[in-house]
């Protein structure tokens, strides 16, 4: 993709001003936005604040805060001088998972500290990375030519990390702010440092959580052996979830789930993996094995197959632990789910299958604790043409065309919204980034050729007609 000559003026600008940017990413960092119930929400009102500000100093028109009842905080901004050209919106979330285990990080979750060419800390990669990259693509741009070649507007969300649950309801209520002819994420992972990726389809998600109780309050231990222990049963029901061969032991589960397409699995055939390098960024512990369904590919695996993970467990703290048998146990399931299943359907299964016949008679609950839309389309046409020129020509590698086992709630809605208008996510994330976990890094040569690619890619969607 040859750059024309205030896109090179704008990369200039972008490369002169790299450590302003990466400042203002610091200072968003800094901010402890993290959206999940029981954590201060104001963290979370001041981060869309400073994202805003971030958005005004770049050169963003009509910032404001969106708010709607009992949800966290977006931040919406425009720039539209552009008529008859087409308009792109820019996505990303400035909300962050909770940090984990103090203990775990080599530098505290939110004191951004730069290692090896990577900078280390909560929300670096996911999401604030990934929101400065458009920030910083559309400052450079208009610093250098007052103008930008199409019209944009930015979204970003407070509530991503909770699975967008007040999604509808923004919708509702700001609709009219959000047509657009291309959705524009950057929230997804690349396939390798240095390999940028287009991610065409992601994995739905189901919360189910489920409660064994055998006892009206604890029990001396010494009534061990007679009287059923319900920690042992739910541990053994969750196992019973699983069959040997790796599937999922849910009568019905799999009745709708799609087949890749032969096309599909000419490009997942098409990626190198190697299982060694793929344990190896997974943090797998030498001599762990792989499960799941090993009658399909690794990839088919983590992209194409729905999954299940125990995602909290409760009984009792070690601390005030004592010889008693505990009364009731409980557990959170996470279904990730694919094209053709209906995630409330799914977990209605789940249900179904932990409350018949309990074992030993226990008293078991489950319920549905939320759903959010698997995502798919196909990666073809001048948008993703044009975007997997833009990516390789800022990061000098040709695109991978990717799925991911992840789940983006914002997707679907707005491509339901926006009647199919081509959604391209890319990203900033890495395989060795650990987004969720502790530690949590943006490998920062490649944040750079994100957002040079950013910059390609507002040049070349401008060439496109309006939808």
């Amino acid at each position: 993709m040859a750059a024309n000559g205030i896109v090179r003026e704008a990369l200039g600008d972008l490369d002169a001003r790299l450590d302003h940017w990466k400042q203002t990413l610091v200072d968003l960092c800094r901010i402890p936005s993290i959206s999940a119930v029981s954590f201060p929400p104001e963290e979370v009102r001041r981060s869309a604040q400073a994202v805003a500000q971030a958005l005004r100093d770049a050169g963003v028109e009509h910032v404001e805060v969106l708010e709607i009842p009992g949800g966290h905080p977006y931040v919406y901004g425009d720039w539209l001088h552009r008529p008859g050209a087409p308009t792109v919106l820019l996505y990303g979330h400035h909300d962050v998972m909770p940090p984990g285990r103090a203990e775990k990080w080599l530098s505290p979750a939110f004191e951004p500290t730069e290692r090896d060419g990577r900078l280390y800390g909560r929300g670096t990669a996911d999401d604030k990375g990934g929101v400065m990259a458009h920030v910083a693509a559309v400052g450079s741009y208009l610093r250098v030519a007052k103008t930008l070649p199409l019209n944009v507007k930015f979204i970003i969300e407070g509530e991503e990390e909770i699975g967008s649950r007040n999604l509808d309801r923004f919708l509702e209520q700001y609709r009219a702010k959000m047509a657009a002819d291309f959705i524009v994420l950057t929230d997804t992972r690349n396939y390798d440092v240095g390999h940028p990726a287009l991610t065409y389809q992601l994995r739905g998600i189901c919360q189910v959580d489920v409660e064994v109780q055998g006892l009206h309050q604890p029990l001396h231990s010494g009534s061990s052996g007679p009287v059923p222990d319900p920690v042992q049963i739910l541990c053994a029901m969750i196992a019973d979830l699983r069959k040997p061969n790796g599937a999922l032991n849910v009568p019905g589960l799999y009745a709708k789930v799609a087949r890749p397409s032969a096309k599909q699995l000419a490009r997942i055939r098409k990626l190198p993996l190697s299982e060694a390098k793929f344990k190896k960024d997974s943090g797998m512990l030498p001599g762990v094995r792989l499960w799941g369904e090993s009658q399909f590919s690794l990839l088919e695996r983590m992209w194409t197959r729905p999954a299940l993970t125990v995602i909290a467990l409760e009984a009792r703290p070690f601390l005030g632990s004592s010889n008693q048998i505990i009364e009731a146990a409980r557990a959170r399931l996470s279904l990730r789910t694919v094209p053709g299943m209906d995630a409330r359907e799914a977990g209605r299964l789940i249900v179904k299958k932990l409350t018949t016949k309990p074992p030993y008679g226990v008293k078991v609950t489950a319920k549905i604790n939320g759903t959010t839309p698997w995502w798919t389309t196909d990666p073809e046409g001048p948008a993703f043409e044009a975007a997997r020129g833009a990516l390789k020509a800022g990061f000098g590698k040709e695109t991978a065309m990717v799925g991911a086992g992840g789940t983006i709630g914002f997707v679907q809605p707005f491509a339901d919204l926006l009647r199919g208008a081509p959604c391209i996510l890319m990203g900033v994330a890495d395989p060795n980034t650990q987004a969720h976990s502790e530690n949590e890094s943006l490998h920062l040569g490649d944040w750079v050729k994100a957002m040079r690619s950013t910059i390609h890619l507002a040049d070349a969607l401008a060439r496109l007609p309006q939808r």
